[in-house]
């Protein structure tokens, strides 16, 4: 595909994405870089056959705020919260790394999910990357249900390497990002009887730049989990499965598109059987890892 048509779809796509959000910018708060979204909530299509929420939903979900966030007009001259549809009107960003964190209130069925306040704060910023810190709570504020955060690198459309920050956004926002750090995750190394897992990128597994969607690879390691665990391959999984999935550690190191072919590698660590780990593979060449860690009980 052309560049040409590869940005016209990216357009359609975003002001697609932005018009059936049903969210409302609630506040901002310019000193401490925060926003605050209300979100229609969770719906049945957001758990899964044992009652538990999909962990690519959930990152949608989360992903949708952020993207409401930063992309609503605050006012007549078309600002935004951090500034930032006037800070990527000149590149892209793509997700480099994310920390999801869902804790025991999220499975809980006693307490509504629907409306949410989501809080949407801003992060590190370094000479290229940035991350953003994302919080859900109920429609009280008082109840946290899960909270993220998700590094981006800052892309030239043309050359396709990364592309410093604009001066001018790091100067208006250094204060704030002083108290925040880098999400880095070091690269595992793959066991030699890791479990596999073949799969196929969907059209509908892309994103608005073509390429897989960064929840896409969430659901295709779970289908992985779940296939390996059949073969018998993953003894605890089940047993994990029932408490519950508490932290995720993602790593995106490589991109795909429709059609290309991946196998997904799934391990658990022998010194601690309530994390598992995956190791997602094109051409053999790795390109998204992932940690799983279960609540202890």
């Amino acid at each position: 595909m052309d560049k040409a048509r590869a940005e016209k779809l990216r357009e359609i796509r975003k002001l697609a994405a932005g018009h059936i959000l049903d969210c409302t910018f609630i506040s901002e708060d310019q000193d401490a870089v925060k926003a605050v979204i209300q979100h229609p909530g969770m719906v049945s299509g957001d758990y899964d056959v044992n009652g538990q929420p999909k962990l690519w939903q959930m990152m949608r979900l989360m992903g949708a705020a952020r993207f409401f966030a930063h992309s609503h007009p605050l006012d007549q001259s078309g600002r935004t919260f951090r500034d930032f549809s006037k800070m990527s009107s000149d590149r892209m960003t793509f997700m480099i790394s994310s920390e999801i964190i869902f804790y025991k209130e999220l499975y809980d069925f006693s307490i509504k999910k629907t409306p949410l306040r989501m809080h949407v704060l801003g992060g590190y910023i370094g000479s290229s990357s940035l991350n953003t810190i994302t919080k859900m709570f109920d429609s009280t504020e008082k109840v946290l249900l899960s909270s993220s955060v998700t590094q981006v690198v800052s892309i030239d459309r043309e050359t396709r390497r990364p592309k410093p920050l604009p001066d001018w956004w790091r100067e208006k926002y250094a204060a704030s990002a002083k108290e925040h750090v880098s999400l880095k995750f070091d690269k595992m190394a793959r066991p030699d009887n890791a479990s596999s897992y073949e799969c196929h990128v969907s059209w509908s597994d892309t994103d608005a730049y073509c390429h897989t969607n960064w929840a896409s690879y969430a659901r295709y390691v779970v289908d992985a989990a779940h296939h390996s665990s059949r073969k018998g391959d993953l003894p605890p999984f089940e047993e994990n499965l029932t408490k519950g999935l508490h932290r995720i550690e993602l790593h995106y190191c490589g991109e795909s598109f429709m059609g290309d072919t991946l196998t997904v590698y799934s391990w658990e660590d022998q010194n601690n059987l309530n994390s598992l780990y995956f190791d997602l593979c094109k051409a053999d060449k790795s390109i998204f890892q992932c940690k799983f860690h279960f609540f202890d009980s």
